[in-house]
């Protein structure tokens, strides 16, 4: 018996109408509404078929006649119901044609499992938010977890799920909101599973308490953001327990999205392991990829590849990069500090030749770079060494030190940002790693008279007056912008907001150490105002957008890593950006800042039109073992060989570039950015194919969902007291009156008295429970209208579905006349014009002709059913079989990897086969895994990984089944009739 929305049964001795139905395994939840006696309206839920349910008929009755407007509203509620559904908005958002690509790859896939790699800035939390709100209006998905860094990034998506699809997603981010989901649960209930749609933070989630409730909850989908993070093969620690997170979600998951700007890091083992999270039959044994299957779980297009569909323009500004050189011939002071700085530093780097010599140098390569930054934050850190200068430590404090801080730059390598907390800690560290080694060297004196010269020179600092005056510039010519300032440093953060207070409009600041309240406030000022200045730090490069009113980006400092340098230009240079954006760089002449950083920027941005991830290709910032030993012994030799010409030679106008370390340098540049163009051709990064034709439901008429649920609500704006809950939080509901303020407008936010309005999509809550509420009526099944001949449109429903949800329903109509002609209207709503009474219609104009006509469409409309079937079935089986085939590939792969090739035993002349262990022999892989897990005289390892490898197989093979045949029903009729 298929129990569907929308008909009604007699459960417990009462009628019903169902308005939910859930599959949970072998049984489905099925929300009830009563439909008579005392409890009319009561909802409860109920088991089918541990509870008895009956269904009663469910043909609509041509005496229960309603009015015009109620039959399109029902009809409205099951074309909206539709999947594939009509070209209804998904929500507060405008979907560009490259943003469905994900979104159409997802629905084409038995398990939607995506890498969604676009480059910086390109929307893919949009795309994951289509994603997730099509599987929800599907009843594919009920359970969705968010995980991300912490900071922004989780208030981001909070506010995208809320604001643009009206999804409320549950923090649980610290132990305080996982002990308040916790309360009221209850003893040993598990908080994750009891929480449908959830965000959560990465760090949190991985420790091990949590991780061992989240092993415990099953998802629909798992959203993975900044998925890089959770890459494989970076040894022990952090990173690892971020990727047994990852691999743990990856099980409890029927949906996976892993979204990165950065998917391969250079090294093919990280790569693959993001793509065994996906599918592990794409990956073999040794963590290679298998061919060429996985691209089809690979989205990856970058700002080049994006056109606009109808003219063929590229659909992203175009980025402007203005290097700004900075000259400091005129400023004495800062002359002195960088000649008593590179004396103190180039002897420590002339022993990086020495590998006992390499962390004193990397701590002492960190002071030139903030000295490079702003003089206040080199002073900063000189006085922090000469605090510690005095204090003795042991042989073992130090290599921990040393220890600490290999691990810190080997994460600063590879994820290019660190948090604050972090950011202080390394700079702590690389303090004492510089205090231990000038400690008995007699430099206490000279450190104190570098400090002086540095406050001295504070005063002077060329960076912050060319920051000042770049802000000028741009006022100049673009009057009240809003301008973007990134440093490294908290210190020179400071400094810059010191120096700018001198120029007219706003100052603010955003970094790692201020509260969730105060970045979101200082983010939604520039979102909102105009003259403003807004100086932040790294520690919030992830995750901060600000391209709506801002288009202007001053790097002050140039940071190591291109990919923290990318994800910089990533807060005005995206989706959604109304002007060209500008980079400016400001570097010091004559430095190695603008020696080595200014060849890089120049392969940086010519390489970036192709690819969106760089190398580290300085490599300074990494941990010793990948440091290229020639560069940076070739980089202390050629740049400090002697005295005159060390870093304090900045009035210099000019020096040699032919150096050998320049050029070993810029060859290793090259070699890097040709090694990651080749990675793009060979994993198909580089095609900017054509993009998808719009799909056929979406060439129907938009609906207007505001209209629609403000023609259902009572008075409309009246919430129904038990929706009240789904929409706490949302914009646009007011909880103390009951009632919502709507909008057909998605770029209205607010009304006139600066209230939040809502603009419904289709996953809304308030749009389902609409629909859900329409289509569990009677109201509206029947009526009349005018028409062009006497005749009787008949509506249908056809449905097919399984245990992941509905995978097709498609209404449609039949138009029936006296004689006996049918037809199929393209379009049920545009017969429902004028209406006419109908009071006695049915009994005079249709009763002598249309009960025999309904009979007989019975049958055209199973036809029509499955010719809808056979079309989607085709698609479905080619889906099912593709899968099929590429799980038997890898199953065989991996039995062939584990117990060797088959070999079939020979007999002797008198036949006698040798005893031979079954797995040895020529058997379906699954039989000889099955024996080798079994076979004692196998090493427990292996055993263990075969069990594996069968019980991943039969939970894919034990989703199979064949696709059910379409369940069709009679939605309603519409009496037509011509003018007398």
């Amino acid at each position: 018996m298929e129990v569907s929305v929308g008909i009604k049964v007699a459960a417990r001795g009462l009628e019903w109408d169902v308005t939910e139905v859930e599959q949970l395994g072998p049984q489905q939840r099925l929300r009830l509404a009563c439909a008579s006696g005392d409890l009319q309206g009561l909802e409860w839920d109920v088991l089918y078929p541990a509870e008895p349910v009956a269904i009663l008929s469910t043909d609509p009755r041509p005496e229960d006649v309603g009015s015009l407007d109620d039959w399109r509203r029902y009809h409205t509620a099951w074309l909206l119901d539709q999947v594939p559904g009509p070209a209804a908005s998904p929500g507060r958002v405008a979907i560009e044609a490259y943003q469905r690509v994900p979104l159409l790859r997802a629905l084409d896939m038995v398990r939607p499992r995506l890498l969604l790699a676009d480059g910086v800035g390109l929307g893919k939390t949009i795309q994951a938010g289509l994603i997730a709100a099509e599987l929800i209006v599907r009843r594919r998905a009920h359970r969705i977890l968010v995980a991300c860094p912490p900071g922004p990034l989780l208030r981001q998506w909070e506010q995208e799920m809320r604001l643009r699809f009206g999804l409320r997603f549950t923090p649980i981010v610290d132990g305080a909101s996982l002990r308040e989901a916790r309360r009221g649960l209850e003893l040993g209930g598990n908080p994750f599973e009891a929480t449908a749609l959830c965000l959560t933070s990465m760090d949190f989630a991985k420790s091990d308490r949590v991780l061992t409730e989240l092993e415990r909850a099953a998802w629909d989908l798992v959203i993975i953001d900044e998925a890089h993070h959770c890459a494989g093969g970076a040894g022990p620690g952090e990173d690892s327990q971020r990727r047994l997170l990852a691999e743990v979600l990856a099980r409890r998951s029927d949906g996976l999205l892993l979204l990165t700007a950065t998917p391969h890091d250079g090294h093919d083992a990280h790569f693959a392991s993001l793509i065994a999270l996906l599918d592990p039959s794409l990956v073999d044994g040794s963590g290679r990829l298998i061919g060429s299957t996985y691209r089809r779980h690979v989205v990856r297009r970058l700002k080049s590849h994006i056109r606009d569909p109808h003219t063929g323009l590229p659909l992203f500004r175009e980025r402007v990069v203005v290097p700004v050189r900075v000259d400091v011939s005129d400023a004495p002071a800062v002359q002195a500090f960088h000649r008593a700085l590179s004396a103190l530093v180039a002897p420590r780097l002339r022993r990086s030749r020495d590998r006992n010599g390499l962390a004193d140098a990397l701590a002492f390569v960190s002071l030139l770079k903030r000295s490079m930054s702003s003089i206040a934050a080199c002073v900063a850190t000189l006085r922090v060494v000469a605090e510690r200068y005095a204090g003795g430590e042991s042989g073992a404090a130090r290599r921990e030190r040393q220890r600490a801080l290999r691990a810190y730059r080997r994460r600063v390598s590879r994820f290019g940002v660190l948090d604050a907390a972090e950011e202080a800690e390394i700079a702590a560290l690389e303090a004492e790693e510089m205090a231990a080694s000038l400690a008995g060297s007699g430099t206490a004196s000279e450190l104190q008279d570098l400090i002086r010269l540095g406050e001295a020179a504070e005063t002077e600092d060329p960076k912050l007056a060319a920051l000042v005056l770049e802000v000028r510039l741009i006022r100049l010519h673009h009057p009240g912008a809003n301008i973007l300032v990134y440093t490294e440093y908290a210190d020179s953060q400071c400094a810059a907001v010191e120096a700018l207070r001198s120029l007219e409009g706003t100052v603010l600041t955003i970094s790692g150490a201020d509260s969730e309240a105060d970045r979101t406030r200082a983010a939604e000022r520039c979102a909102e105002e105009d003259g403003i200045v807004l100086v932040s730090t790294d520690s919030l490069a992830e995750g901060l957008n600000l391209h709506q009113r801002c288009c202007h980006l001053i790097h002050l400092d140039l940071p190591y890593n291109p990919n923290r340098l990318e994800q910089r230009n990533g807060r005005i240079d995206r989706y959604g950006q109304q002007k060209d954006p500008e980079i400016r760089y400001l570097y010091l002449a004559g430095t190695f800042e603008e020696r080595l950083l200014l060849q890089l920027i120049a392969k940086y941005e010519k390489a970036r039109a192709c690819l969106s991830f760089m190398p580290n290709t300085l490599a300074v910032t990494a941990e010793p073992g990948r440091l290229g030993e020639p560069l940076l012994r070739g980089l202390a030799e050629d740049l400090f060989s002697s005295m005159p010409r060390l870093v304090h030679s900045l009035d210099l106008a000019a020096e040699d570039g032919d150096g050998e370390a320049y050029r070993d340098l810029l060859r290793e540049i090259d070699r890097a950015f040709q090694s990651f163009d080749h990675m793009a051709v060979r994993h198909g990064w580089m095609g900017s194919g054509p993009m998808p034709a719009t799909s056929p439901e979406e060439q129907s008429s938009s609906v207007d969902l505001a209209a629609f649920v403000e023609s259902v609500l009572p008075g409309g704006d009246r919430v129904p007291a038990d929706w009240h809950a789904e929409l706490d939080g949302l914009p646009g509901f007011d909880r103390a009156s009951g009632t919502i303020r709507l909008t057909n407008d998605p770029s209205r936010i607010r009304d006139a008295e600066g209230r939040t309005l809502l603009y419904p999509g289709r996953s809304h809550p308030l749009t389902r429970r609409t629909i859900a509420r329409i289509r569990a009526g009677q109201a509206g099944r029947v009526s009349a209208a005018r028409g062009a001949v006497l005749s009787l449109l008949v509506t249908y429903d056809a449905e097919i579905g399984d245990h992941s949800g509905t995978l097709l329903r498609k209404v449609f109509g039949l138009l029936l006349t006296p004689d006996g002609a049918v037809d199929k209207p393209a379009d049920i709503l545009t017969l429902a014009g004028q209406a006419v009474p109908s009071g006695r219609l049915w009994h005079d104009r249709f009763a002598g002709w249309a009960p025999m006509a309904l009979e007989a469409a019975g049958a055209q409309a199973a036809a029509v059913a499955a010719r809808i079937a056979a079309a989607f079935s085709a698609t479905w089986q080619e889906r099912q079989d593709r899968a099929a085939a590429t799980l038997d590939a890898w199953l065989t792969q991996r039995t062939n990897a584990l117990c060797g090739a088959p070999v079939d035993p020979v007999g002797d002349l008198f036949d006698t086969v040798p005893r031979t262990d079954d797995w040895r022999c020529s058997r379906p892989p699954g039989q000889r895994l099955a024996a080798f897990a079994a076979d004692i005289s196998v090493p427990a390892l292996q055993r263990r990984e075969a069990a594996d490898i069968l019980a991943r197989v039969t939970a894919v093979t034990a989703r199979r089944a064949a696709l059910p045949k379409p369940v069709v029903r009679r939605l309603g009729l519409l009496m037509l009739v011509p003018a007398a």
